[in-house]
Formats: structure tokens, C-alpha cells, sequence
């Protein structure tokens, strides 16, 4: 877990820099506030998301199948449920938001299934 946070923050960094890179430089009146909050959002969704999964690998790998798809499901109704709270707040912003969220949706669960998929083949061959 401790590789996987250190990845999951280098990350992170990568994705402020990039962002207050393309925010400051490129789109500055793109620019959302809760941009940080949505990262810091996204941290800490994929860090217990994957703690979770982990643990279900080790006990059993078949009920960690199983499991995987409602994880993914619950995510992706949480990720929209964000979403729409957000755009029935601040409908000026709603296509800045949607861009962002889904970047971010992207990247994080790309990372997050390449590590959980690293760990499970691991654990299978244990």
C-alpha cells in the first residue's frame, strides 16, 4: 500500500502542476476553485477504493471479482452524484467541471486498475 500512495501522490502533483499550468497560462477564465477539493477528492476516493479492493484480493481472489464490479459501479454513482450537486450549484461552470471530472476519471482509474491488477496477479500466484 505504501508504493501505492507514494505513486497515487506522484500522481497527484503531476496532475496540480499540469493543471495550474494549463489554468494560469492557457484558460485562465476555465478556471474552477473547487479544482483542488476535486483532487484532493479524487486522492482520497482512489486511496480507499483501492485499500478496499486490496483487502478483498487477499482474503479471496473470487469474491474480489465479484466485488470489483459493484466497487465500480458505487464509484462511477458517487463520481455523478458530485457532479450533478455541483452543476445544479454553479450551472456557469458546468462544462469546465464536466471536463475536469472526467480527466480526472480517467486518469485515476486508469492508475487505480493497473495497480490492482499488478496486486492481483500477485496475489494469484501466491
Amino acid at each position: 500500500m505504501k508504493a501505492f500512495i507514494v505513486k497515487l501522490t506522484g500522481i497527484s502533483l503531476a496532475i496540480t502542476l499540469i493543471g495550474w499550468l494549463v489554468f494560469s497560462l492557457a484558460f485562465p477564465e476555465y478556471y474552477l476553485p473547487v479544482f483542488p477539493f476535486l483532487l484532493l477528492f479524487f486522492y482520497l476516493a482512489t486511496m480507499g477504493i483501492h485499500s478496499y479492493q486490496l483487502k478483498m484480493a487477499k482474503k479471496d481472489i473470487g469474491k474480489f471479482t465479484r466485488s470489483n464490479m459493484l466497487v465500480t459501479f458505487f464509484k462511477l454513482v458517487l463520481y455523478s452524484v458530485v457532479a450533478v450537486v455541483y452543476i445544479a450549484v454553479d450551472k456557469e461552470n458546468a462544462l469546465p467541471f464536466v471536463i475536469c471530472l472526467m480527466l480526472l476519471y480517467l486518469i485515476y482509474t486508469f492508475f487505480e486498475v493497473t495497480e490492482i491488477t499488478k496486486a492481483t496477479k500477485s496475489a494469484e500466484r501466491k
